[in-house]
Protein backbone atom coordinates (compact mmCIF):
# COMPACT_ATOMS: atom_id res chain seq x y z
CA UNK A 1 0.00 0.00 0.00
CA UNK A 2 1.41 3.72 -0.67
CA UNK A 3 -0.12 6.61 0.17
CA UNK A 4 0.18 10.31 -0.54
CA UNK A 5 -0.44 13.34 0.97
CA UNK A 6 -3.61 16.00 -0.75
CA UNK A 7 -1.39 19.23 -1.99
CA UNK A 8 -2.78 22.62 -1.31
CA UNK A 9 -4.55 23.68 -4.41
CA UNK A 10 -2.47 24.66 -7.00
CA UNK A 11 -3.18 26.11 -11.11
CA UNK A 12 -4.29 22.98 -12.48
CA UNK A 13 -4.19 23.52 -16.04
CA UNK A 14 -6.29 21.54 -18.07
CA UNK A 15 -9.11 21.39 -21.50
CA UNK A 16 -12.77 21.55 -20.41
CA UNK A 17 -15.08 19.88 -21.75
CA UNK A 18 -18.93 19.64 -21.62
CA UNK A 19 -21.78 18.05 -23.33
CA UNK A 20 -24.21 20.76 -24.87
CA UNK A 21 -27.23 21.24 -26.71
CA UNK A 22 -28.06 23.07 -29.40
CA UNK A 23 -31.18 25.83 -28.81
CA UNK A 24 -32.37 28.91 -30.89
CA UNK A 25 -32.33 31.79 -29.02
CA UNK A 26 -36.24 32.93 -29.39
CA UNK A 27 -38.58 30.15 -29.73
CA UNK A 28 -42.26 31.17 -29.77
CA UNK A 29 -45.00 28.39 -28.82
CA UNK A 30 -47.71 29.08 -31.89
CA UNK A 31 -51.55 28.59 -31.09
CA UNK A 32 -55.13 29.15 -33.25
CA UNK A 33 -56.87 31.93 -31.84
CA UNK A 34 -59.95 30.39 -32.74
CA UNK A 35 -61.56 26.90 -31.94
CA UNK A 36 -62.61 23.72 -34.04
CA UNK A 37 -61.73 20.90 -35.26
CA UNK A 38 -58.55 20.63 -37.11
CA UNK A 39 -58.71 19.84 -40.87
CA UNK A 40 -55.63 20.06 -41.92
CA UNK A 41 -51.87 19.80 -41.05
CA UNK A 42 -49.11 21.32 -42.85
CA UNK A 43 -46.32 21.16 -41.07
CA UNK A 44 -43.71 18.67 -39.52
CA UNK A 45 -40.93 18.92 -36.35
CA UNK A 46 -37.74 19.88 -38.40
CA UNK A 47 -39.73 21.77 -41.38
CA UNK A 48 -38.08 25.40 -42.42
CA UNK A 49 -40.64 27.76 -42.99
CA UNK A 50 -41.03 30.83 -43.89
CA UNK A 51 -42.96 33.73 -42.62
CA UNK A 52 -46.57 33.69 -43.39
CA UNK A 53 -46.40 30.00 -44.44
CA UNK A 54 -49.13 28.02 -43.68
CA UNK A 55 -49.16 25.55 -40.41
CA UNK A 56 -52.14 23.93 -39.88
CA UNK A 57 -55.93 24.60 -40.82
CA UNK A 58 -59.27 24.68 -38.83
CA UNK A 59 -62.68 23.80 -40.23
CA UNK A 60 -64.11 26.87 -41.35
CA UNK A 61 -67.43 25.78 -43.05
CA UNK A 62 -69.56 27.52 -39.83
CA UNK A 63 -67.24 30.41 -39.34
CA UNK A 64 -67.84 30.89 -43.70
CA UNK A 65 -71.64 30.75 -42.68
CA UNK A 66 -71.37 33.03 -40.11
CA UNK A 67 -69.75 36.03 -42.58
CA UNK A 68 -72.56 35.08 -44.94
CA UNK A 69 -74.98 35.76 -42.53
CA UNK A 70 -73.95 38.69 -41.18
CA UNK A 71 -73.11 40.16 -44.71
CA UNK A 72 -76.77 39.07 -45.65
CA UNK A 73 -78.13 41.30 -42.03
CA UNK A 74 -75.78 44.09 -42.66
CA UNK A 75 -77.20 44.77 -46.72
CA UNK A 76 -80.55 44.66 -45.15
CA UNK A 77 -79.73 47.09 -42.03
CA UNK A 78 -78.25 49.55 -44.87
CA UNK A 79 -80.96 49.07 -47.15
CA UNK A 80 -83.17 50.28 -43.93
CA UNK A 81 -80.40 52.95 -42.86
CA UNK A 82 -81.56 54.60 -46.35
CA UNK A 83 -85.05 54.48 -45.98
CA UNK A 84 -84.76 55.70 -42.47
CA UNK A 85 -82.46 58.76 -43.84
CA UNK A 86 -84.90 59.68 -46.59
CA UNK A 87 -87.97 59.87 -44.80
CA UNK A 88 -86.23 61.73 -42.02
CA UNK A 89 -85.38 63.95 -45.06
CA UNK A 90 -89.30 64.07 -45.83
CA UNK A 91 -90.23 64.37 -42.65
CA UNK A 92 -87.85 67.42 -42.18
CA UNK A 93 -88.87 69.49 -45.34
CA UNK A 94 -92.64 68.88 -44.78
CA UNK A 95 -92.33 70.26 -41.17
CA UNK A 96 -92.26 73.42 -41.73
CA UNK A 97 -95.37 73.79 -43.64
CA UNK A 98 -97.29 72.07 -40.94
CA UNK A 99 -97.70 68.91 -42.65
CA UNK A 100 -95.39 66.93 -40.15
CA UNK A 101 -96.65 66.72 -36.14
CA UNK A 102 -93.53 66.59 -33.96
CA UNK A 103 -94.47 63.12 -33.18
CA UNK A 104 -94.05 62.41 -36.22
CA UNK A 105 -90.97 63.43 -36.48
CA UNK A 106 -89.20 62.48 -33.95
CA UNK A 107 -90.68 59.08 -35.12
CA UNK A 108 -88.21 59.48 -37.89
CA UNK A 109 -85.36 60.88 -36.16
CA UNK A 110 -85.42 57.81 -33.97
CA UNK A 111 -85.75 55.28 -36.64
CA UNK A 112 -82.59 56.73 -38.71
CA UNK A 113 -81.06 56.58 -35.56
CA UNK A 114 -81.77 53.34 -34.36
CA UNK A 115 -80.76 52.46 -38.25
CA UNK A 116 -77.48 53.91 -38.00
CA UNK A 117 -76.50 52.35 -35.13
CA UNK A 118 -77.74 48.66 -36.62
CA UNK A 119 -75.17 49.33 -39.22
CA UNK A 120 -72.37 50.35 -37.02
CA UNK A 121 -73.02 46.89 -34.84
CA UNK A 122 -73.24 44.71 -37.96
CA UNK A 123 -70.50 45.85 -39.49
CA UNK A 124 -68.06 45.48 -36.23
CA UNK A 125 -69.86 41.74 -35.93
CA UNK A 126 -69.03 41.35 -39.46
CA UNK A 127 -65.25 42.52 -39.44
CA UNK A 128 -64.47 40.46 -36.20
CA UNK A 129 -66.43 37.21 -38.17
CA UNK A 130 -63.85 37.81 -41.10
CA UNK A 131 -61.70 38.12 -38.89
CA UNK A 132 -61.99 34.66 -36.89
CA UNK A 133 -62.14 33.23 -40.64
CA UNK A 134 -58.79 34.69 -41.27
CA UNK A 135 -57.70 32.94 -37.41
CA UNK A 136 -58.62 29.08 -38.75
CA UNK A 137 -55.47 29.50 -40.68
CA UNK A 138 -51.85 29.28 -38.28
CA UNK A 139 -49.15 30.92 -40.23
CA UNK A 140 -45.84 31.65 -39.15
CA UNK A 141 -45.52 34.77 -37.83
CA UNK A 142 -41.49 34.95 -38.70
CA UNK A 143 -38.90 32.32 -40.53
CA UNK A 144 -38.06 30.03 -38.13
CA UNK A 145 -37.88 25.80 -37.95
CA UNK A 146 -40.58 23.66 -36.32
CA UNK A 147 -39.14 22.42 -32.78
CA UNK A 148 -42.20 20.36 -31.75
CA UNK A 149 -46.10 19.68 -32.92
CA UNK A 150 -48.61 19.06 -29.98
CA UNK A 151 -51.68 18.47 -32.56
CA UNK A 152 -53.12 16.04 -35.19
CA UNK A 153 -55.62 16.07 -38.24
CA UNK A 154 -58.98 15.54 -36.51
CA UNK A 155 -58.43 17.03 -32.96
CA UNK A 156 -60.65 19.80 -32.05
CA UNK A 157 -58.62 22.27 -30.42
CA UNK A 158 -59.84 25.62 -27.93
CA UNK A 159 -58.17 28.66 -28.92
CA UNK A 160 -55.20 29.07 -27.40
CA UNK A 161 -54.33 25.76 -27.20
CA UNK A 162 -50.78 24.94 -28.05
CA UNK A 163 -49.75 24.04 -31.81
CA UNK A 164 -46.58 24.43 -32.74
CA UNK A 165 -43.29 25.46 -31.01
CA UNK A 166 -41.27 27.76 -33.83
CA UNK A 167 -37.59 28.38 -33.59
CA UNK A 168 -37.12 31.99 -35.32
CA UNK A 169 -34.00 32.09 -37.66
CA UNK A 170 -31.17 34.00 -36.48
CA UNK A 171 -29.04 33.45 -33.48
CA UNK A 172 -28.51 29.65 -32.38
CA UNK A 173 -26.98 29.16 -28.96
CA UNK A 174 -24.92 25.84 -27.38
CA UNK A 175 -26.21 25.45 -24.10
CA UNK A 176 -24.32 23.88 -21.64
CA UNK A 177 -24.37 23.16 -17.62
CA UNK A 178 -20.71 24.46 -15.81
CA UNK A 179 -19.47 23.60 -12.67
CA UNK A 180 -19.70 25.58 -9.64
CA UNK A 181 -15.71 25.37 -9.44
CA UNK A 182 -15.27 26.49 -13.31
CA UNK A 183 -17.41 29.38 -12.95
CA UNK A 184 -14.82 31.73 -12.36
CA UNK A 185 -12.14 30.37 -15.30
CA UNK A 186 -14.50 30.64 -17.81
CA UNK A 187 -13.36 32.56 -20.87
CA UNK A 188 -15.69 35.01 -23.01
CA UNK A 189 -15.27 32.28 -25.89
CA UNK A 190 -15.15 28.86 -26.39
CA UNK A 191 -14.80 25.67 -28.97
CA UNK A 192 -17.79 23.95 -30.06
CA UNK A 193 -17.74 20.90 -31.47
CA UNK A 194 -21.12 19.22 -33.18
CA UNK A 195 -21.38 15.49 -32.87
CA UNK A 196 -22.30 15.74 -36.98
CA UNK A 197 -19.21 17.48 -37.72
CA UNK A 198 -16.30 16.47 -35.09
CA UNK A 199 -14.07 17.85 -37.78
CA UNK A 200 -15.44 22.00 -37.91
CA UNK A 201 -15.55 23.28 -34.44
CA UNK A 202 -16.81 26.62 -34.07
CA UNK A 203 -15.95 29.57 -31.82
CA UNK A 204 -18.88 30.84 -29.92
CA UNK A 205 -19.30 33.55 -27.57
CA UNK A 206 -20.70 33.00 -23.77
CA UNK A 207 -23.50 35.33 -24.28
CA UNK A 208 -24.97 34.97 -20.46
CA UNK A 209 -24.45 32.88 -17.31
CA UNK A 210 -27.31 31.95 -14.60
CA UNK A 211 -26.82 34.10 -11.69
CA UNK A 212 -27.69 31.46 -9.45
CA UNK A 213 -26.80 27.39 -9.16
CA UNK A 214 -29.43 24.53 -10.11
CA UNK A 215 -30.46 22.84 -7.12
CA UNK A 216 -28.66 19.84 -6.71
CA UNK A 217 -26.29 19.97 -8.86
CA UNK A 218 -24.35 22.76 -8.04
CA UNK A 219 -23.81 24.29 -12.08
CA UNK A 220 -24.77 27.46 -13.48
CA UNK A 221 -26.63 27.24 -17.19
CA UNK A 222 -24.39 28.89 -19.56
CA UNK A 223 -25.31 30.07 -22.62
CA UNK A 224 -23.14 30.35 -25.96
CA UNK A 225 -24.11 32.45 -29.35
CA UNK A 226 -22.93 30.39 -32.07
CA UNK A 227 -21.40 32.45 -35.44
CA UNK A 228 -23.70 33.09 -38.33
CA UNK A 229 -21.98 30.81 -41.33
CA UNK A 230 -23.63 30.92 -45.00
CA UNK A 231 -24.63 26.89 -44.99
CA UNK A 232 -27.72 25.39 -43.27
CA UNK A 233 -27.43 25.99 -39.20
CA UNK A 234 -26.76 23.69 -36.75
CA UNK A 235 -29.34 21.05 -35.75
CA UNK A 236 -31.40 22.51 -33.46
CA UNK A 237 -31.83 20.19 -30.46
CA UNK A 238 -28.79 18.60 -32.01
CA UNK A 239 -25.50 17.62 -29.31
CA UNK A 240 -22.59 19.31 -29.17
CA UNK A 241 -18.92 19.21 -27.20
CA UNK A 242 -18.25 22.74 -25.32
CA UNK A 243 -14.62 22.94 -25.10
CA UNK A 244 -12.09 26.01 -23.24
CA UNK A 245 -8.34 25.88 -21.84
CA UNK A 246 -8.07 27.40 -17.99
CA UNK A 247 -6.05 26.81 -14.99
CA UNK A 248 -8.36 25.53 -12.43
CA UNK A 249 -7.71 26.24 -8.30
CA UNK A 250 -7.84 22.68 -7.32
CA UNK A 251 -5.76 20.25 -5.62
CA UNK A 252 -4.42 16.76 -7.46
CA UNK A 253 -3.74 13.05 -6.70
CA UNK A 254 -2.81 10.25 -8.43
CA UNK A 255 -5.86 9.16 -10.38
CA UNK A 256 -4.82 5.69 -9.40
CA UNK A 257 -6.31 6.48 -6.04
CA UNK A 258 -9.45 7.18 -7.28
CA UNK A 259 -12.01 3.76 -7.86
CA UNK A 260 -16.07 3.68 -8.41
CA UNK A 261 -18.53 2.70 -5.48
CA UNK A 262 -21.25 0.65 -6.32
CA UNK A 263 -23.38 2.92 -7.13
CA UNK A 264 -20.88 4.20 -9.51
CA UNK A 265 -19.68 7.60 -7.78
CA UNK A 266 -16.17 7.91 -7.16
CA UNK A 267 -14.33 8.04 -4.37
CA UNK A 268 -10.82 7.69 -2.77
CA UNK A 269 -9.52 5.87 0.42
CA UNK A 270 -8.68 8.46 3.18
CA UNK A 271 -6.32 7.46 6.02
CA UNK A 272 -8.55 8.95 9.28
CA UNK A 273 -6.11 9.66 12.45
CA UNK A 274 -6.44 7.01 13.90
CA UNK A 275 -4.61 5.01 11.13
CA UNK A 276 -7.91 3.50 9.74
CA UNK A 277 -8.56 3.67 5.67
CA UNK A 278 -11.81 5.29 5.24
CA UNK A 279 -13.81 5.48 1.62
CA UNK A 280 -14.52 9.02 0.81
CA UNK A 281 -16.81 10.45 -2.04
CA UNK A 282 -15.65 13.05 -4.23
CA UNK A 283 -16.32 15.44 -7.07
CA UNK A 284 -13.55 15.18 -9.55
CA UNK A 285 -11.97 18.13 -11.50
CA UNK A 286 -10.14 18.08 -14.97
CA UNK A 287 -7.79 14.85 -15.64
CA UNK A 288 -4.30 15.76 -16.79
CA UNK A 289 -1.99 13.43 -17.60
CA UNK A 290 -1.65 10.74 -14.53
CA UNK A 291 -3.71 13.53 -11.98
CA UNK A 292 -6.93 14.02 -11.65
CA UNK A 293 -7.88 17.45 -9.75
CA UNK A 294 -10.60 16.88 -6.79
CA UNK A 295 -13.30 19.59 -7.20
CA UNK A 296 -14.56 18.82 -3.33
CA UNK A 297 -14.34 15.40 -0.93
CA UNK A 298 -10.50 16.38 0.02
CA UNK A 299 -8.79 18.97 1.98
CA UNK A 300 -5.27 20.00 1.92
CA UNK A 301 -2.94 17.71 4.02
CA UNK A 302 -5.18 14.40 3.75
CA UNK A 303 -3.58 11.46 3.36
CA UNK A 304 -5.05 9.53 0.36
CA UNK A 305 -4.14 5.56 -0.81
CA UNK A 306 -2.71 5.38 -3.75
CA UNK A 307 -1.85 1.93 -4.26
CA UNK A 308 -3.88 -1.21 -3.63
CA UNK A 309 -7.01 0.52 -3.28
CA UNK A 310 -8.96 -2.36 -4.47
CA UNK A 311 -7.80 -4.48 -1.32
CA UNK A 312 -8.85 -2.42 1.20
CA UNK A 313 -12.14 -2.48 3.57
CA UNK A 314 -13.71 0.59 5.08
CA UNK A 315 -12.14 0.64 8.60
CA UNK A 316 -8.49 -1.12 8.38
CA UNK A 317 -5.91 -0.34 9.57
CA UNK A 318 -2.66 0.68 7.83
CA UNK A 319 0.67 2.03 8.28
CA UNK A 320 1.70 5.99 7.00
CA UNK A 321 5.11 6.02 5.04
Amino acid sequence: MRAVQVPAAGEFAAQQRYAARIEARHETVLAFQVSGRVSARQAEVGDTVAAGAVLARIDSTDLRLRVRELSARLSASRAERGDAGAALRRANELRPKGFVSQADFDRATYRDQAAAAQVAALTAQLQLARRDLAYAALTAPTAGVITARMIEAGQVVSAGQPAFSLAQAGQIEAVFDLPEHQRAGLPDTVQVTLWTQPDHPLTAKVREIAPQAADGSRTYRVRTTLPVTDGPPPGLGSSATVAFAGPVALPAIPSAAVLKRDDGQPAVWVVDTNGAVRLRPVTLGPVQGDRVSIADGLGAGDWVVTAGVHDLRDGQAVSLP
